[in-house]
């Protein structure tokens, strides 16, 4: 059965006493206080949902009684509804500054006076229901704007690690977002140019060290004591000092933690892609290089040989001719020696005219390769 609403009925006069609580009774449980002294008192020790407060008392005013009452950091928001037998404008005006909430005329109406403390009531009851909700929006808006800047924080991560150039550049950006979050964490990035581990005081220890590689095989996300790991192909994360204590953002971190090392696995396989076409371009460069100095080699040489002919033959048909005088030839037979000599050579020499073909080719060739 639920507890009736209890209000404090402060009033001096015995008759209008009796009057409220009668009035009261059936809906609610009263306490009655004599005197603004005793209210005070009796308040020090219970919390009623209502204050009935009499003006004019002896010794302390109503006025004076709901100033202390709105003092009070434990009673500051109780309802105060003031009983007065003058209900005029400064009246009015004085109870509204001392912190009242509603007037009630003495003699008091029993049928008024019931309607004003149950639409007194409703309304502080909808103004604390108004004010939870406003609280749990803050709080929802306050989650969501932390939540906000978390992934932001991740997003800046990746947007700078686009101008990494190294492992050692991408440790230094994971470890730059985790100390934003005020985590404790040591990272580990491996790929084909080594492993890089560090943590926010520099390299990590060779046992620290030894600890990342084996978590990097147990899975995505671990939880091992105080502490979690995430693991993908290429990074490991290790945070000591997960927020366990606050179930929302430990779940918030772990996403965001997540997304961080699939990020940094991400550009390490990107960098570990450019160097190898890095490695392919060397390589290429070198093969071109070699091939162009190999072709100006054969081109040299065919030159030279082709000069080298040309000379042999020449000689030749000058000791051809000479030795034709001591040999007593006819002129005839002479004649027909010199034509078939000469034959011979411009046959000879033929080879190596039709070949200009190939030395363009051979000059294009050595054109591009230079050119590349």
């Amino acid at each position: 059965m639920r507890d009736k609403p209890v209000i404090m009925l402060v009033e001096d006069d015995e008759f209008a006493a009796d009057l409220a609580q009668e009035a009261l009774n059936g809906d609610y449980t009263v306490q009655h206080a004599a005197s603004g002294e005793e209210a005070l008192v009796a308040l020090q020790s219970s919390t009623p949902h209502l204050v009935l407060l009499d003006v004019s008392m002896p010794g302390m005013s109503g006025y004076d009684v709901c100033r202390e009452i709105r003092n009070n950091l434990q009673h500051s928001e109780l309802p105060v509804i003031f009983l007065s037998g003058m209900v005029g404008a400064d009246e009015r005006l004085a109870g509204y500054e001392a912190g009242g909430d509603d007037y009630l005329l003495k003699p008091m109406v029993p049928g008024e006076l019931r309607n004003k403390v149950a639409r007194v009531l409703k309304i502080r009851d909808e103004q604390a229901t108004l004010k939870t909700e406003l609280s749990g929006a803050f709080a929802t808006a306050l989650t969501a704007m932390s939540s906000a800047a978390e992934v932001g924080a991740v997003l800046r991560f990746l947007r700078a690690s686009f101008a990494c150039t190294n492992y050692e550049a991408i440790a230094r950006e994971v470890l730059r977002v985790t100390q934003g979050h005020g985590l404790d964490c040591s990272v580990q990035l491996r790929g084909e140019q080594g492993a890089v581990a560090r943590n926010a005081e520099g390299p990590c220890s060779p046992l620290e060290e030894s600890v990342l590689t084996n978590m990097a095989n147990q899975g995505r996300t671990v939880d091992f004591g105080t502490r979690t790991s995430f693991s993908y192909p290429g990074a490991t994360i290790i945070v000591r000092n997960m927020p366990k204590e606050d179930p929302d953002r430990y779940g918030r971190m772990k996403d965001n933690l997540a997304l961080l090392a699939e990020g940094a696995d991400e550009r390490v396989t990107s960098l570990d892609g450019e160097y190898r076409l890095s490695q392919q371009q060397a390589a290429l460069k070198r093969l071109i290089d070699g091939t162009r100095e190999t072709l100006h080699e054969i081109d040299k040489q065919r030159h030279s040989q082709r000069q080298a002919t040309s000379r042999i033959f020449s000689d030749f048909r000058i000791t051809l001719e000479r030795s034709m005088l001591s040999m007593g030839l006819k002129e005839i037979q002479e004649r027909e020696l010199a034509e078939l000599a000469q034959h011979a050579v411009e046959q000879a020499l033929s080879l190596y005219n039709a070949d200009s073909t190939s030395d363009a080719h051979m000059a294009e060739l050595l054109k591009q390769l230079n050119q590349a």
